[in-house]
């Protein structure tokens, strides 16, 4: 589904402000001990939320990047995006994306990737807004992001993740410093709790060396899901107009046509007139001779 969406001034406002900053921070290890370096050039930055340039995590082909791609042309793709969740005993497809973080990833990610480093990748964090079972929740999305192939692809770390400040349990403070949101990694499968859903000129990448199918990471055929859209688009509108007004706008098109026959046909007689007129007039000039 498509809509209009109106943003709020302060996350226009904070990307702008954040948008070709830099920083950096310290490398953080996961409890499995896979060391995932946060350290790079900042393009956007609010309290733990962040889009950055990282060194690739692991060595191997060389990305395609950097890669030009417009703000709206990203903004599409990531609104294209859905997952499944289950609600009771249903099951749902829910954007994978809320409209703050559209806001923030289509300007960063397009911004990164045209700024990014064959050896490099794009990383973020973000947290949004999204239906729970019950109420509306804060959750948190995270992602590894690069183009390989001539394909979008994005490796998840989190996948609307419950987002606490508190241990549920304990009620303690959560220190980001020692469990840090971090982004997907190409040497684990982070195996979120959801999935993508997936669609026209989408796929879960195949690990080459298990032949499976990692749960965490898609690629994504950019023009394949343009062109998706657009035909969802159009069809969509085309689906608002009614039988009887497809009609009167066929016979209004079918009478058009037939007026400009009768245009020419006009046309073609009064030229022929023309001619017969001057041969008349040539004719008597000649006679009073």
């Amino acid at each position: 589904m498509r809509g209009i969406v109106k943003y709020s001034t302060a996350v226009t406002v904070a990307l702008a402000l954040s948008l070709g900053l830099s920083g950096c921070g310290n490398p953080l290890k996961k409890s499995d001990d896979v060391e995932i370096s946060t350290q790079g050039k900042t393009l956007f930055e609010t309290g733990l939320q962040y889009v950055k340039i990282v060194d690739r995590d692991v060595p191997g082909v060389a990305n395609d990047h950097p890669y030009s791609i417009s703000p709206d042309t990203m903004r599409t793709v990531l609104e294209s995006l859905y997952v499944n969740e289950k609600v009771l005993f249903n099951q749902r497809q829910n954007p994978l994306f809320s409209p703050a973080e559209l806001q923030i990833l289509s300007n960063g990610l397009a911004n990164g990737l045209g700024r990014a480093q064959p050896n490099e990748d794009v990383t973020f964090v973000t947290l949004g807004v999204h239906q729970g079972m019950i109420a509306k929740e804060r959750q948190s999305d995270s992602g590894r992001v690069f183009m390989s192939g001539g394909r979008l692809n994005i490796i998840f770390g989190l996948l609307h993740e419950d987002y606490r400040d508190k241990d549920q349990y304990t009620g303690q403070e959560i220190d980001r410093r020692v469990n840090p949101l971090l982004p997907g990694s190409r040497k684990t499968d982070s195996e979120p709790a959801v999935r993508v859903a997936l669609d026209n000129g989408m796929s879960y990448h195949i690990d080459p060396e298990t032949g499976k199918e990692r749960t965490d990471w898609i690629e994504i055929d950019i023009p394949t899901v343009l062109q998706t859209v657009a035909e969802r688009q159009a069809d969509s509108k085309d689906a608002l107009i009614s039988p009887e007004l497809k009609e009167d706008i066929a016979r209004n098109k079918q009478e058009t046509s037939n007026l400009r026959d009768d245009m020419a046909n006009i046309k073609e007689v009064l030229f022929d007139m023309s001619e017969k007129m001057d041969k008349l007039q040539k004719e008597l000039e000649a006679l009073k001779k």
